[in-house]
């Protein structure tokens, strides 16, 4: 549980600080499409003036949570003459997707992308997003996490991105920035319970390869690729630190590069 106080601390140190904001009202047509980025990178840059966070650089991890299409949504788009850009079943892709390319563009990851590029060019990327969506909204809700000189507290936050399902070496690499030392060939043991947590977004691959090797997951009938992702991925990262409570969500589009995804550390750096 992240919670904001009125403590301050040295100037001269950057610690945790948290901001969050609401997007402009998202229409269902909005979804898929480049008004949806506008908005949500709108809102991304107010949830970091509620955190007191100038520098984009400082910003290391937005959760969102974003509307998806009801039939009803569709119904209502029909009604006014607006069109859907795309259907029911995929929408919370496609808006996760939408979502993390606005946080991209706020950030000054990428520029505005071209409408044919949105959850098709995925080579295009935040390396922060962490996004997922719901009925429950009809706008962006927005969480920004970052550090802020004089925040106070004993916290600091990092990031990096996993290559691919297997890239242990991104999980040390976002603890490193977050500001612990490690070795070169770090283990978990040298974390000395200074790791707060961990918080990855990742998904299978669609090219159903990983490291050359043919991946079977997109095939399964029985189980859906998410659950297989999931669980390697937190295989992975529980190897990694040593604790197998970490926070791992599926559905990345455009969060992290394709078959990888974001990785994000909160340390205790005890000062």
């Amino acid at each position: 549980i992240f919670a904001r106080n009125a403590r301050t601390g040295p100037t001269a140190k950057a610690r945790l600080a948290i901001g969050a904001a609401m997007s402009p009202k998202i229409l269902p047509e909005d979804i898929g499409r480049v008004a949806m980025v506008e908005k949500i990178a709108a809102g991304v840059r107010l949830a970091m003036q509620d955190a007191g966070i100038d520098d984009v650089k400082d910003v290391h991890y937005v959760q969102t949570k974003t509307p998806l299409l009801t039939i009803d949504a569709v119904r209502d788009a029909a009604s006014r003459g607006q069109t859907v850009a795309c259907e029911v079943h995929d929408s919370m892709g496609v808006s996760n997707g939408t979502t993390a390319l606005g946080i991209g563009v706020a950030l000054g990851e990428i520029k505005m992308p071209r409408p044919e590029q949105i959850c098709k060019d995925l080579d295009i990327y935040s390396s922060v997003a962490s996004c997922s969506s719901g009925v429950e909204l009809d706008a962006g809700q927005i969480v920004v996490l970052g550090n802020k000189a004089g925040a106070g507290g004993r916290y600091a936050i990092g990031h990096a991105i996993m290559k691919d399902a297997l890239d242990i070496d991104g999980i040390y690499a976002a603890i490193r920035n977050a500001g612990l030392d490690l070795p070169e060939r770090a283990r978990a043991e040298d974390l000395k319970g200074r790791l707060v947590n961990c918080f990855l977004k990742c998904e299978a691959d669609h090219r159903a390869l990983l490291r050359g090797r043919r991946q079977i997951m997109l095939d399964d009938s029985d189980v859906h690729h998410h659950r297989h992702s999931k669980g390697a991925v937190g295989g992975v990262a529980a190897a990694a630190i040593g604790d197998p409570a970490v926070f791992v969500s599926v559905d990345a589009m455009h969060q992290g590069p394709h078959g990888g995804g974001p990785v994000i550390a909160v340390v205790d750096l005890g000062e």
